[in-house]
């Protein structure tokens, strides 16, 4: 019987368990991985949200996915970081870090901060909080940062249009009709019986220390020409309007 020679270099091709097992270790060790803040994301309330003049307007925020927050930094802000709107920091808020504008304005809802997800509360909405906020949260030990952005539109209604009689002038009737607490600046317009548009005399909008609107116009008829003539103002967001009808002789 003829034995046929055998190489020894044949075993030392031979990859042995060892070696596998540090070259398998080793290809994914060098894959690349994503880090905390490419996983974790902040979740706004959207791109925009609409709120009414007086009225209370939530700013909800939560991490996706869900992890506990409660000894994350929070920060709600206005265009910049700077602008504080509201802060949470090392597990107390603080109201000291606020602009002048929202100081006793925010209330911070965080009963289920434990799953990272947040509510900050903006009472008594003015015209001035119209613009850009976003939040921010930001983990102790600086491993995760994370925001979200968005633009609060201020709207509001305002009150009941007054039609007066002013008197008679150039041949004809004058009416007057004002009204007040308008945001942003209304619409006004002056309808005959038919619903026809009569051109107003007069028109004039003031703006007051709270950036509401008060409008004030005027407008000649003809007596008996029109039985019926109304006076409406429109909000041109909300395109809501109020009317008020005077009859005349």
């Amino acid at each position: 019987m003829v034995k046929s020679p055998v190489s020894l270099d044949w075993f030392q091709r031979v990859p042995q368990p060892s070696s596998l097992v540090f070259l398998i270790h080793l290809l994914l060790f060098l894959q690349p991985r994503e880090s905390n803040s490419e996983e974790v994301k902040v979740i706004g309330p959207g791109e925009s949200i609409l709120a009414n003049v007086g009225e209370e307007v939530e700013f909800p925020c939560h991490l996706s996915p869900y992890r506990d927050a409660e000894h994350m930094e929070i920060l709600w802000f206005r265009s910049q970081a700077s602008d504080v709107v509201h802060l949470y920091q090392d597990r107390r808020e603080l109201p000291g870090r606020q602009m002048a504008q929202f100081q006793n304005r925010t209330t911070l809802i965080k009963d289920e901060i434990l799953d990272g997800a947040v509510i900050l509360q903006l009472q008594d909405v003015l015209p001035a909080d119209q613009g850009s906020y976003g939040c921010r949260f930001l983990s102790r030990d600086d491993s995760f940062s994370g925001e979200a952005v968005w633009e609060l539109e201020v709207a509001g209604m305002g009150s009941d249009p007054h039609i007066s009689l002013e008197g008679f002038k150039k041949g004809g009737i004058q009416l007057r009709c004002s009204s007040s607490g308008w945001y942003p600046k209304p619409q006004a317009q002056w309808r005959g019986h038919l619903g026809q548009c009569l051109p107003p005399e007069f028109e004039a909008i003031t703006q007051d220390a709270r950036g509401l609107f008060s409008l004030e116009t005027s407008v000649v008829v003809q007596g008996g020409a029109h039985s019926n003539v109304s006076c409406s103002i429109q909000n041109p967001v909300l395109l809501q309007k109020k009317e008020f009808v005077v009859q005349i002789a």
